[in-house]
């Protein structure tokens, strides 16, 4: 008869602790992690941060696909790099289309200035037109924040705040659905620009087949 009631007490006990987590709010209704595609106000911050700071490439009514990178202008293989923008740019027509490069040294960044502020047109950037800058300006450093921005909110850091910028990216917003495609380069995976070319070219075709149209 003892251990029934203590058995009884105990009960009792957890019924009341359970109760008051409840009420205290511990236990969350909702998921601690939403999934992307429940965010629709990351995705317009994003959209809106890439429009003030990226150059635009192209103009269409698809969505916007946002190609991020770091570029620097002594590197050897920036001739491949430039090549993959051009690609990547062709394969998606239709789209509106921004890049948001960024730079770690003082030479590069003076570069890229002239492609933002206009003094450099697209065409020669991605030809490989070099001419030396004099200034700097903050949107170099914006578009390597807009890069940790978008990898914390839709790559394998997500949730995170300190989350690394890739090399390159893509992110594709299509208009038709909530569904974002984030494709950075990953070591281990992507071995050069190319490697990671094809990934893209793929997610292009994907989404141009369907893909999304019901939110995961």
């Amino acid at each position: 008869m003892n251990n029934w009631v203590i058995f009884a007490v105990a009960l009792l006990a957890t019924a009341g602790l359970l109760l008051g987590t409840v009420a205290a709010g511990v236990y969350s209704k909702e998921p601690i992690h939403k999934p992307y595609w429940d965010k629709p106000e990351m995705r317009q911050v994003i959209l809106s941060n890439a429009s003030t700071i990226g150059v635009k490439a192209s103009e269409g009514n698809l969505g916007v696909v946002i190609i991020g990178y770091r570029d620097m202008i002594n590197a050897t293989n920036r001739p491949e790099l430039l090549t993959v923008l051009r690609e990547v740019i062709t394969a998606a027509r239709g789209y509106t289309v921004y890049l948001a490069p960024w730079a770690d040294d003082n030479a590069s960044k003076a570069y890229l200035t002239l492609l933002y502020q206009g003094a450099l047109s697209i065409s020669d950037y991605l030809r490989g037109v070099l001419r030396n800058g004099t200034t700097v300006t903050q949107r170099v450093d914006l578009a390597k924040n807009l890069a940790r921005t978008i990898a914390a909110t839709y790559g394998i850091y997500a949730g995170t705040r300190d989350a690394p910028a890739p090399p390159i990216y893509v992110a594709i917003f299509r208009n038709d659905t909530p569904y974002v495609v984030y494709e950075p380069f990953t070591l281990g995976r992507d071995r050069t620009y190319t490697d990671w070319l094809q990934w893209v070219i793929t997610a292009l075709e994907n989404l141009k087949q369907g893909q999304g149209r019901v939110t995961p």
